[in-house]
């Protein structure tokens, strides 16, 4: 059950149930957990009510259906009421008896409801609580015209709910709008099938009206589980391939006295005297799942070459090491070592990549990864220098500006250890992640030799900066600030937003 769908006041659910019996306590635990059954197969939201004080009733669980949408926005969970407000609940508590009704109240928001107030009774005909299954108009209009056979079964499926006679329904899947119902009569014969659940068994090759004919003849695999459901009075459910096609089916089992014409009651009364049927929700999977394993292999695919390109990088690092070893110049030894680590702040992405089939990865991921690469290669065993990642609020971004941002971080990492340790050899740089709503704020700050006094951004000719304010103006539609801190060292401010202006 999708939480979003099912709400519940248990502290009030709790404090009543300590005051009932206990085998009043199992029947309405076994009413609360058919709820949601409930409220899929009759598409309607489903409340059930509870005493609250002698002259009033509160509303204490509400389901919502899956199969349609819900009536309210807002649940009406901790809601009471008295008699004069609700005469017609009340009168169907204390008389125990079923009670419909249009709600005169019509909302803006939603037209009219039709409500149906079922008493839960216990075994000495006392109501313990009331269920109330409130259904817009229209889906009551088209409710009174399906088959009378389904109509019918809808009843009894209620019936049974109300006397907690439904039992493992957390077997069963929610069954949605798309998916199909039929009704299996005592004889085992279809007696209906929802415009759904036409097609799905046309899907099989079943052309003509299913209606009358029995479960025996249709190589559907439905005899199986509705034999299943009427020797164990459960809820069953089972996934089959049939013909090439990926179905889900429940079975719901009806219990209680079958509608017979005159000779079953000499041929099928004796015999089977509490089997009035079954409810079948049926769902075709098959394209789902065929979607499902196309994008298991394409993300294995993906998952493949970012492993390469990954390789690859770290092969061209290793080349131009060796090239650096052997470069006659500091100057070009030290472009060399600029570039590998640019490289291989590219390689933090495609590792993170590599390692899971996501296309938005956490910042915070890549910043320490970056960090880890740069304190081997950059600062290196002589210089007592603490690379760190200080704060890092979880920032997802796509793998577009994750890289972009890598790029920068490694920029800034880079400078302060060029510019802001050049004459000292212990120090701590540290990176920050901030989530600021509707913005990421990126800060890389250390304690080193500060700016010098004349440093404006705008005149500085860094390839390091140069490249920092490009990816920040252009490719992230951010701002770059540069600036000394007051207690010694730099600190470097990027913020940009999460979302370009219309996209």
């Amino acid at each position: 059950m999708v939480p979003s769908y099912w709400q519940s006041d248990d502290s009030l659910w709790e404090q009543y149930l300590d005051r009932l019996s206990k085998a009043d306590r199992a029947l309405l635990q076994r009413v609360r957990a058919a709820l949601p059954l409930a409220a899929d197969v009759s598409r309607s939201d489903v409340f059930l009510v509870i005493p609250d004080r002698p002259d009033r009733f509160c509303i204490v669980l509400h389901a919502r259906p899956h199969s349609m949408a819900t009536l309210y926005e807002e649940s009406p969970i901790g809601r009471s009421f008295s008699q004069t407000e609700r005469n017609w609940l009340w009168s169907a508590m204390v008389l125990a008896q079923r009670r419909t009704r249009i709600e005169p109240e019509i909302p803006h928001q939603r037209g009219e409801i039709a409500q149906q107030v079922w008493p839960v009774l216990n075994a000495h005909h006392r109501p313990l609580a009331g269920l109330i299954i409130s259904s817009n108009i229209i889906e009551r209009e088209r409710h009174k015209r399906r088959d009378p056979a389904f109509q019918h079964a809808l009843d009894r499926f209620l019936h049974m709910v109300v006397a907690g006679q439904i039992h493992k329904p957390e077997r069963v899947p929610p069954f949605l709008e798309q998916d199909g119902i039929l009704f299996v009569d005592h004889t085992a014969r279809y007696r209906y099938l929802s415009g759904q659940a036409n097609n799905v068994y046309r899907r099989l090759g079943y052309l003509d009206d299913l209606r009358g004919r029995s479960v025996e003849e249709v190589a559907a695999g439905d005899l199986q589980l509705v034999q299943a459901a009427w020797e164990t009075q459960e809820c069953q459910f089972a996934e089959s391939t049939v013909r090439d096609r990926i179905l889900q089916r429940s079975a719901i089992p009806l219990l209680g006295p079958p509608e017979l014409s005159g000779w079953e009651h000499l041929r099928f009364w004796v015999h089977h005297p509490d089997r009035y049927g079954v409810l079948l929700l049926v769902k075709d999977v098959t394209e789902d799942r065929r979607k499902a394993q196309e994008l298991k292999v394409k993300a294995v695919m993906i998952k493949e070459i970012h492993h390469r390109v990954k390789n690859n990088l770290q092969m061209l690092v290793s080349i131009m090491r060796m090239q650096a070893r052997r470069a006659s110049s500091e100057e070009a030894r030290q472009l060399l070592y600029e570039a590998i680590n640019r490289i291989l702040s590219m390689s933090a992405i495609h590792e993170s990549l590599s390692e899971g089939e996501d296309q938005v990865l956490n910042l915070q991921d890549v910043a320490r990864r970056i960090i880890r690469y740069l304190q081997q290669s950059a600062v290196g065993p002589v210089r007592n220098i603490a690379l760190v990642v200080e704060h890092a609020d979880p920032v997802l971004l796509p793998t577009s500006r994750a890289t972009t941002c890598a790029l920068i971080i490694n920029e800034l990492l880079l400078n302060a250890l060029e510019h802001g340790f050049d004459q000292q050899s212990n120090g701590r740089v540290a990176v920050s992640i901030y989530d600021r709503e509707d913005a990421v704020e990126l800060r890389v700050e250390d304690n080193g030799q500060g700016l010098p006094a004349d440093f404006t951004l705008d005149t500085e000719t860094s390839l390091g900066l140069d490249i920092v304010r490009t990816l920040v103006q252009d490719d992230l539609k951010g701002r770059f600030t540069l600036r000394s801190r007051p207690q010694g060292g730099t600190e470097a401010v990027i913020c940009f937003p999460k979302r370009f202006p219309g996209g």
